[in-house]
């Protein structure tokens, strides 16, 4: 396999700056790798918020200590709980992929040609 495919690829799929090492591109593999990782762990703290908010609902009597109620605020907390996590990191985060990918397989492609 191409080296411009395996390292897009290994970014695509297996976590972005994952090609990079492969292509033994180790601080821009970091870089990709480190804001991605800061980007997951806040929007996985906003919905550890939504999780804690659901669980004070639950606790004060406000959902329904039934498995139906339980799931039912899983699937779709309060506006309350709603409120507090906008999951805006998202969008960053996709980005962040994308161009992880994208540089990975210029660099891969820029090494085939040497």
């Amino acid at each position: 396999m191409k080296k411009d495919l395996k390292a897009a690829l290994l970014t695509a799929v297996v976590y972005p700056g994952a090609g990079h090492f492969s292509l033994k591109k180790h601080l821009i593999g970091s870089i990709f790798a480190g804001v991605f990782s800061i980007l997951l762990i806040l929007t996985l703290r906003d919905i550890f918020v939504i999780a804690q908010c659901t669980a004070n609902e639950l606790v004060s009597g406000k959902i329904p200590m039934t498995i139906v109620g339980i799931l039912k605020a899983a699937q779709q907390p309060s506006d309350e709980c709603a409120k507090l996590a906008q999951y805006k990191y998202v969008p960053l985060m996709v980005i962040v992929w994308a161009l992880s990918i994208v540089d990975a397989y210029r660099l891969g492609r820029k090494a085939h040609i040497k």
